[in-house]
């Protein structure tokens, strides 16, 4: 059985004449142990997809309108407000892009770390449990590093203490949502190397959401492409990589600076994402696809295994 299991998810802003859909039909497995990146333009639905796992988007405007997200086998959209208080944090975890402004100001980072550990493991709420998380996650002089203020720390130990945050509750999935974006590029290489080495210590799956192609044959098992609130490719991460089959992966692909050969100018995509409730009929990539058929606007193509383990929502994939 797959840790998270999210079945032809539907879910909309508003309601009747006014509803927007903005995650439509989506399915995404995860399994135990295994690291999947989620990828894609911004305003393309990957956060509030990793919001949704925990039901974490504010309800309303938010309504899940069909589908199911089942986490350890258990239906997240039917849970009562108690059940969902035990699985975030006790099952499934958050770290965010910008440390600064998830992290309170006028508390110092023992007593945040402190919240983290009370509604889950209230008897390791210890100052000797604290010092162990900052350990992990590699501070130094992490006695000193409690009585700090967010402020008096730099970017990458600010996202370090989010990070102890995230795994005080010893979780099962660890949703990592774009949580390189503010930082220097030394800084990222270290963030990531943590996680992945607190992955294998652990035994934690990740969901790390980023638009960072870079990063994916780093991290990832296995890749979700995503577009316009649905995923488009989902492929085992170097299957991915070596070989893009939908037109919107290849894309992605042609747009990120090449190190190698002669310097050329960035390949972009043209347009813009579509907003919610303003999609295009069809194929909702189409305006901006350089193979687009006529008969691409007429029906919404499904998603469909092409090879083993690799599955394409376009039926012209090559």
């Amino acid at each position: 059985m797959a840790l998270l299991e999210i079945n032809n998810l539907k879910m909309d802003f508003g309601k009747g004449a006014d509803a927007a859909r903005a995650l439509d039909g989506l399915s995404l497995t995860i399994g135990a142990g295994e690291t999947v990146c989620l990828v894609g333009e911004s305003g393309c639905g990957k956060t509030v997809t990793a919001l949704s796992i925990a039901r974490l988007v504010p309800a309303p405007p938010a309504h899940y309108v069909g589908g199911e997200i089942l986490l350890n086998g258990r239906n997240t959209l039917t849970m009562s407000a108690r059940e969902l208080q035990a699985i975030r944090g006790g099952v499934v975890s958050y770290v965010f892009q910008d440390p600064g402004a998830s992290l309170n100001p006028v508390f110092r980072i023992g007593n945040q770390i402190k919240e983290a550990l009370k509604p889950h493991r209230p008897a390791r709420a210890t100052d000797a449990e604290m010092i162990r998380l900052l350990k992990l996650v590699g501070i130094s002089a992490p006695e000193s590093r409690l009585k700090n203020y967010p402020f008096e720390l730099s970017g990458g130990m600010q996202q370090r203490v989010m990070i102890a945050m995230a795994l005080a509750s010893e979780p099962r999935l660890l949703v990592a949502d774009e949580p390189t974006t503010a930082l220097d590029v030394t800084i990222q290489a270290q963030i990531l190397d943590l996680l992945r080495d607190l992955k294998q210590r652990l035994g934690m799956a990740i969901l790390l959401i980023t638009h960072n192609l870079g990063i994916v044959g780093d991290m990832a098992d296995r890749v979700a492409v995503m577009y316009a609130g649905q995923i488009v490719e989902l492929s085992p991460a170097k299957e991915l990589l070596r070989r893009p089959l939908h037109p919107y992966t290849q894309a992605l692909m042609n747009s990120v600076p090449k190190l190698r050969g002669d310097v050329q100018r960035l390949s972009a995509i043209p347009g813009n994402v579509p907003r919610i409730g303003k999609f295009p009929p069809g194929c909702r990539f189409a305006p901006r696809c350089p193979v687009a058929r006529p008969e691409c606007s007429d029906k919404l193509p499904e998603l469909i295994e092409v090879e083993l383990g690799r599955w394409v929502r376009c039926p012209f994939w090559k």
